[in-house]
């Protein structure tokens, strides 16, 4: 993935867009109030925590539906650019799923490719994982969306299926079958699913805890490093939050560990890193954010050239975060 936002002038061939048909556009536009937590249902820990987890939800949705009126993709680095550091990730997001939804259409030239070549540089983890939200829509397309993705990054499609189904149907995702996808696609789709216990529970750690522990043993590691992804990444969250997390993980606190480790991967790649995360992350990880980003990098690239035969290299990576922070917790 070699595609920069800043590097396509609004008059390139590949920066031009043509949107959907005007009756079509109705029918696939999505409602903000989808989000608001009336609608959904959540169970809030405070209002303050359901303001940011709506305004997380509602920054999806405007990246989501300007994909079906954008007629370039200078106009989504303008949107961007108004939102704010920590909402532009989750506006991507939605881009991306839109921009694999409209390409169900008949007769378009492919926008996924192209949103890919202009975003997933520098937004990896959300532009993979806003894809897998569609595949949840449209999961004959399931084939053909996964050979447009990178390689390392791909396992997060099924992370944003799993947590498109948290979010949207919890009762069922909770207590229906323990999932329809195999291998590694199904620990990924749990680590979407903790992402979504996250907001589900309203932001907070306790309720998020109690949640994964109805869920059945072997997937709580996984559930549990999705809760550190989105503690890290969507928050709110102080650094006494992260270490609770730690001590509700039990067993699974490496694990949640490392979602924390690619949130704020993520946040350093994306420069939106918030103060709050800062001290939170230093008080977990005993590092600073930069540096934990470093070292979590550098084992990207060494896991990227990894072959094993039950774990692609995206797992691998994880695995290898967490075998260092256990490691740092043993010392």
């Amino acid at each position: 993935m070699t595609g920069n936002s800043r590097i396509h002038p609004s008059g390139d061939q590949e920066d031009r867009l043509t949107p959907p048909p005007a009756l079509i556009r109705k029918f696939l536009a999505l409602d903000p109030r989808r989000v608001e937590f009336r609608v959904r249902g959540f169970d809030l820990a405070d209002k303050s925590h359901e303001q940011r987890l709506e305004s997380i939800g509602k920054a999806f949705l405007r990246g989501y539906n300007l994909t079906l009126v954008a007629r370039s993709f200078s106009e989504f680095e303008q949107a961007m650019d108004q939102e704010t550091d920590l909402l532009r990730g989750f506006f991507i997001e939605g881009g991306a799923m839109g921009s694999a939804l409209v390409d169900s259409l008949p007769f378009r030239k492919a926008m996924l490719p192209r949103y890919i070549a202009h975003f997933a540089d520098q937004y990896p983890i959300l532009v993979h994982a806003g894809v897998g939200l569609t595949i949840s829509k449209l999961r004959w397309r399931e084939l053909g969306i996964m050979a447009e993705l990178d390689s390392f990054y791909r396992w997060l499609a099924y992370d944003g299926l799993g947590y498109h189904n948290m979010y949207f149907e919890p009762d069922r995702t909770l207590t229906g079958p323990k999932r329809v996808l195999e291998g590694y696609a199904s620990r990924a789709y749990d680590q979407g699913a903790g992402r979504g216990i996250w907001f589900v529970s309203g932001a907070d750690v306790g309720k998020a805890a109690a949640t994964i522990a109805t869920m059945a043993e072997d997937r709580r590691a996984d559930l549990w490093a999705g809760v550190g992804l989105a503690l890290c990444y969507a928050g709110p969250s102080d650094a006494a939050a992260f270490l609770d997390a730690r001590g509700l993980a039990g067993p699974h606190a490496a694990d949640m560990a490392t979602g924390v480790a690619i949130a704020c991967t993520a946040r350093v790649k994306d420069q939106s890193l918030l103060p709050e995360t800062r001290e939170a992350v230093t008080a977990l990880w005993s590092t600073t954010p930069e540096a934990l980003a470093e070292k979590v990098d550098a084992m990207r690239q060494s896991a990227a050239a990894s072959i094993a035969a039950d774990t692609p290299a995206y797992g691998i990576w994880r695995d290898r975060i967490a075998e260092d922070f256990a490691a740092s917790q043993s010392g």
